[in-house]
Order: structure tokens, then sequence, then C-alpha cells
């Protein structure tokens, strides 16, 4: 059982029930910090809480359950055991915590992510009669990723999809994949959000190396998606038309097979393989880097990107996903997924400075479109037409 740590909070509006099919937790630390940076600019504006089902292996000690005041919204995590399928557990446990609340507490359910929370929020929804709002990160809804999803998860999706007020993908692309994957309700895109306070320019860049461009990379180190291989080889072409660089490669993933061909390479000079780092340490590189780097092999919009121009910098990336959505001329440059020949051209063009970037105007766009308060108000707009549209008479 839990206990609450805390009271409704003040804040006027319509309370929200979040149910997160990705969350950081005691498992792991940084699955879905994404979603949980959206629950926080969310709240506040609207009060609520967020409920996650934690799966914990067979080999791993069960953590116990918690409820957390986060200051805007409740905490609270369930932890069970994996055993297949997953969507059994997540829903038992999230079923659970529903016999705990109240009915009518709760004027909207938000799910972050269609699986495998969908079908606790499609049976919450149906029992309390409000209305479901879903936000989309997933990736598998691209033509590509779908075909390694099994059968009965896409028809999970898809009736989670079906059931939704509203959808929010987090860029356009996915929304249109979301649209031919069978999600034929109305889509309003809301993207990723981003600590503004906490990634902002560099005042003093004295700590930059003189002379030397400073790149940086930051994901999940899947090689699969975000092709650390491509980059690795194509800075090794770079190598043998200037030193004037440095890159660091920094994630939450496994950085031992990334330093291991850049070892091979004899690229140790000029590329620093990290592992994981706190997201304080990230906004720091962020302020002490040139520009950001990323050449991955399919996305939607990653939140690093929006980080990098609150952080005032531009980006260089594979022409993936959404990303072009936003990613402009004056904000950086795309090229060709796994070209890395045009990779490592572009790179040479930035380290020669034939490319400049107006940083004020990098961070404005990040303001308007990515702070918390942009997130926040796209969010209040998107409650009150879920409202609208599941109780029409009230307009």
């Amino acid at each position: 059982m839990f206990q609450s740590t805390t009271e409704n909070s003040p804040i006027q509006g319509p309370h929200i029930l979040h149910l997160a099919s990705w969350y950081p937790s005691a498992v792991h630390g940084t699955l879905g910090n994404f979603v949980r940076r959206h629950i926080e600019a969310i709240s506040t504006a609207h009060s609520g809480e967020v409920w996650y089902a934690a799966p914990s292996s067979e080999n791993q000690p069960l953590p116990k359950n918690t409820a957390l005041n986060c200051g805007g919204f409740l905490e609270r995590i369930a932890y069970f055991k994996t055993r297949k399928p997953m969507v059994l557990g997540t829903t038992r446990e999230l079923l659970e915590l529903a016999e705990q609340t109240d009915m009518g507490r709760f004027d909207v359910i938000h799910l972050h992510v269609a699986y495998p929370a969908g079908k606790a929020a499609r049976t919450l929804s149906k029992r309390w009669n409000i209305p479901l709002v879903v936000t989309e990160h997933w990736t598998a809804y691209h033509k590509l990723q779908q075909q390694r999803l099994p059968f009965w998860r896409k028809w999970s999706m898809r009736n989670t999809l079906k059931h939704a007020n509203l959808l929010c993908p987090v860029s356009e692309d996915l929304a249109e994949s979301m649209r031919l994957f069978g999600g034929d309700n109305h889509f309003r895109v809301v993207p990723n959000v981003v600590d503004t306070e906490l990634f902002h320019p560099q005042d003093e860049m004295a700590d930059k190396s003189p002379g030397t461009f400073q790149w940086l990379h930051i994901s999940s180190l899947s090689d699969d998606q975000k092709n650390i291989s491509g980059i690795i080889r194509a800075i090794h072409q770079l190598r043998k038309k200037t030193t004037s660089f440095h890159v660091q490669i920094i994630g939450d993933g496994d950085p031992e097979p990334h330093r291991t061909l850049v070892n091979a390479l004899g690229l140790n000079d000029c590329i620093t393989v990290l592992g994981e780092i706190t997201l304080a340490e990230v906004a720091n590189k962020m302020r002490l880097a040139d520009a950001l780097l990323l050449f991955s092999r399919y996305e939607n919009f990653p939140c690093v990107i929006a980080e990098a121009w609150a952080s005032g910098i531009p980006v260089l990336s594979s022409d993936v996903g959404g990303i072009r959505e936003h990613l402009t001329p004056n904000r950086g440059a795309l090229v060709k997924s796994e070209d890395e020949v045009a990779l490592t051209k572009s790179m040479l063009q930035w380290i020669k400075a034939e490319k400049r970037f107006n940083s004020a105007e990098l961070r404005s766009h990040a303001l308007n479109h990515f702070s918390v308060e942009a997130i926040a108000n796209n969010y209040s707009e998107v409650y009150r037409e879920a409202l609208e549209r599941a109780n029409p008479i009230a307009k």
C-alpha cells in the first residue's frame, strides 16, 4: 500500500492522472526521463499524479513501492517481477492503484506512450468516464520499426489510439506514421520540453580549448539507432584533413564497443567516449561545446536537439524523422542518413568556420517552442479540447 505525502495542489484547472509506460525508477534511472520532464512542465499549470508500474527482472531484488511528493504532482511507482506478456503485470499494478483512489478524483487521464500502460488507461477512462489523452514518443510507429512488433502488441496499441480523445505525438513526422498505423483520431503535435533555466549559453568562453572545435554527441549509445560507429568512421576520415577538433560521445548505454572502435582506428587523441552523466553535467557539456552532432538512422525529435539550441549551439544531424521540422539552415544542417562522406564534409566546413550561427536566435527558438511555459500552455489547450470532445454539450 502507498501512503501519500502531499495534499492536492492549489493550482486550478483539470486534475490530471498521468499513466506512464516509460518512467525513471529504481530499476532504470534514465528510462523515460523525457516523460518525467513533460509531466514536470505540465504540473506547473495542472495538479495531478503520475503512476508507473516498473518491471523488475527475476534476478533483481524487488524494490519497495514508493509515493513521492514531487512538488506539483504525486509520483507513485509500483514494482513487479517481469513475466511475459509484460502488459499483464503493468495493467494489474496500475488497476490496483486505482482501487485506492476515489472515483471522480481526476478529470483527464494522460497516457505517456501507448504500450504497455495503454490497456489500464483505456479501462480507467471507460470506468471513470473521463477523456484520454495520449502523448507518443515511440519510433515503433514508423514503417521499418513496425515490423519488429508482434501482432498482439500492435493490436493493443491500435486499440489505445482509437479510444483516445486526442493524440499528441512529439513531431509531425510521428503523427503521420501514427495515422498510417491506425490512429485516425484528432492530433495535436506537442514537442518535447527543455529546462531552459538549466540549459543556457555559456557566459564565459575561457574554458573552451582555443582553436579547437568542440563537438558533442549525447544519446543512448545504441548503434542500431544512433549509428555511433558511423560517426567514428566519419571522424577517422576527418582526422586526415584536420586536427583542430575534439569529439565527446556520451550516453547512458554501453560505451565499451565504441571505445574499442575508437582505439582500433587510433582516434583516442580526438574522441572521448563517456558513459552516463547527470543532466546538470550534460547542460555544462552543452555550454562548453561548439555544436551538437547526431547521425541517427531513425528518430522522432530528440530532446537533445532542443537542449542544444537552448544552450545556444547549432546541430549537425542526419535527416531522419521529425528533425527537419525545426532544424532549418539557420539552426544547423542536415545530411543524409548513413552518408558518412557528407557528414565528414559538413564537419570540416564547420571547423573551418565556413558556417556561423546566431546563439541568441537559437535560444529564442528553444524558449518559444520547447520551454516549460510553452509546453504547459500547449497541454492546457490539449486538456481543454479533450474535455470538450468528451462532453461537447458543455462547450
